[in-house]
């Protein structure tokens, strides 16, 4: 699999596809592993390093997997971008838009893959129900953790879920 260390250039094209979050400086080296997968690498070794590492022993990635490039269907136009669980933990103090807020209630419901029904006062940081569709960040129950990303729909009264299968409950039996 190659991977390709993202220049500056693809670089602040991920910032700014996460902007709307609050995210505006990412100090780490950001390589780009298959199609989609983009991970954070803050070692010691230069872009030129991991690349010549890369032709001598084919790694599959390196660093932590923080999030992917989604291209979207034809005529649609552009890209989104989805960060994962640890994308969100890793930049936290910067993520402060679009953020939902679930209940306990909500917060089972999530975890067993449902989608959830948004009340007012639930979306925080400019970003507001009736205002449309989006991706938006999820927060547990407590407002500390991060727990995933979903996109609100149905004109921001509906969310729906973008939990990974392996991350998903049986039950909602603890």
């Amino acid at each position: 699999m190659k991977i390709q260390v993202l220049d500056r250039a693809k670089k602040k094209k991920f910032i700014s596809g996460l902007a709307e979050f609050g995210l505006k400086k990412i100090f780490e080296l950001l390589v780009r592993t298959g199609k989609e997968r983009v991970r954070a690498f803050s070692g010691s070794l230069s872009r030129g390093e991991i690349m010549e590492i890369w032709r001598m022993f084919p790694i599959e990635g390196i660093g932590l997997y923080v999030g992917k490039i989604v291209g979207r269907r034809k005529g649609v136009g552009g890209s989104e971008i989805r960060l994962s669980v640890d994308g969100m933990h890793v930049w936290k103090k910067q993520l402060v838009k679009k953020i939902v807020v679930l209940s306990e209630e909500q917060e089972v419901e999530w975890f067993l893959g449902k989608d959830i029904e948004l009340s007012e006062g639930q979306l925080v940081g400019s970003w507001e129900l009736g205002v449309g569709s989006g991706f938006v960040l999820v927060k547990s129950a407590d407002g500390k953790d991060f727990v995933g990303m979903g996109k609100v729909g149905n004109d921001g009264k509906v969310l729906f879920g973008y939990l990974p299968k392996e991350r998903r409950r049986r039950s909602s039996v603890v």
